[in-house]
């Protein structure tokens, strides 16, 4: 199966490509806002960390990639901010931390700037 490069489907409708992004972020942050709601040690608060893991290892997979046409400043920028979520998520799935609201509060930011 072939897969389309992250350059190669930006090239074809970036318009979509961008929806597609906020409709991720907005996914995972309604996962997280309900998890915060239920407690960081319920189903649903697993669930969402789980998924906003998995959501910045493939942005920062991408965002590693040689063919990612971002300017090299953003992607130092958003690979950094994607180490921070995934030490908090970490941290969470760990006991080490109670407290999701800084997650969801940058993904929003992130979610934000996507133009």
């Amino acid at each position: 199966m072939y897969m389309l490069s992250y350059g190669e489907m930006l090239e074809n409708d970036p318009q979509e490509v961008r929806s597609n992004e906020k409709q991720a972020f907005d996914i995972v942050i309604d996962l997280l806002e309900e998890g915060a709601e239920k407690g960081v040690e319920s189903p649903e608060a697993k669930l969402a960390i789980t998924r906003v893991t998995e959501l910045w290892q493939f942005l920062i997979d991408d965002l590693i990639h040689p063919d990612n046409a971002l300017a090299d400043d953003l992607r130092g920028s958003l690979i950094s901010i994607g180490g921070w979520i995934l030490q908090e998520a970490q941290r969470v799935q760990h006991g080490e931390s109670e407290d999701i609201s800084g997650i969801i509060s940058v993904n929003k930011l992130v979610r934000d700037g996507l133009k």
